[in-house]
């Protein structure tokens, strides 16, 4: 296994894939490891037998209940067998791999074996939660009652109000086509954690005391969601937390 700040290769993987992408009996081709150092300029491995395979995808690395598993732009999700790579939830990456043929990750339409994993920038669809606004979210940020910034504000009657405790932090308030509570996700990648069929809404901060609830980064067809008295449409909705 080699590793690279911007790049990992990974050597052939048997077909059934464990969580942590290890397996009993690796299958390497002898014939590659003579070159399995090469490594081309800024760190990318020269090597172009490993950059291929069945799929290619991109998209931000999120936490899934058995693997890790990557949403692409347009919707798509994957597992990934991720053994030693230096990524993470939060990361946004391109994966060349094969799909296994077994594995224990249930979640998403396969389960991708990674022959080379590269850090991308992001594309303008899909914001950077963690670094937009330049402020970072935490609990005592969220907290408290939010109101969709406008001449129409009133806090008298806040569009929602997010609320922390040890264990989880939720969004309480009036959500289209779900329940009135939601996970708060934040860390980073920082999300509003709607149930299935739901895509998550990405938030961010926005000025010293804004907080903007952005639609799902994705290019896939979007049925705009209302919080509140706001829909979460277009470049999202920008809301001001009211004094308490």
């Amino acid at each position: 296994m080699i590793k690279f700040n911007k790049a990992i290769a990974f050597p052939a993987l048997l077909a059934l894939t464990a969580c942590d992408g290890s397996s009993e009996n690796p299958s390497v081709d002898p014939a590659q490891t003579d070159t399995e150092t090469d490594t081309g300029a800024e760190g990318q491995l020269d090597r172009p037998d490993l950059a291929t395979g069945d799929v290619t995808v991109e998209g931000r690395i999120m936490a899934g209940v058995e693997c890790p598993i990557i949403r692409t732009p347009q919707g798509d999700t994957y597992a990934i067998a991720m053994g030693e790579a230096d990524f993470g939830p939060g990361d946004y990456v391109r994966i060349t791999g094969d799909l296994a043929d077994m594995s224990i990750c249930q979640q998403g339409q396969g389960t991708i074996e990674p022959n080379r994993i590269d850090s991308i920038e992001p594309p303008a669809r899909d914001r950077d939660p963690a670094r937009a606004g330049g402020v970072k979210l935490t609990e005592d940020y969220v907290t408290g009652s939010w109101v969709a910034k406008g001449v129409d504000a009133n806090c008298d009657n806040p569009d929602f109000r997010i609320v922390a405790s040890p264990a989880v932090v939720v969004l309480k308030g009036a959500i289209s086509n779900h329940d009135d509570s939601a996970r708060v996700a934040l860390g980073n990648y920082p999300r509003i954690d709607l149930d299935e069929p739901r895509d998550d809404l990405p938030i961010e901060s926005r000025g010293p005391d804004g907080l903007a609830i952005l639609r799902p980064a994705t290019d896939a067809e979007y049925d705009p969601i209302m919080i509140g008295s706001a829909t979460i449409t277009g470049d999202g909705v920008v809301f001001v937390k009211c004094s308490d």
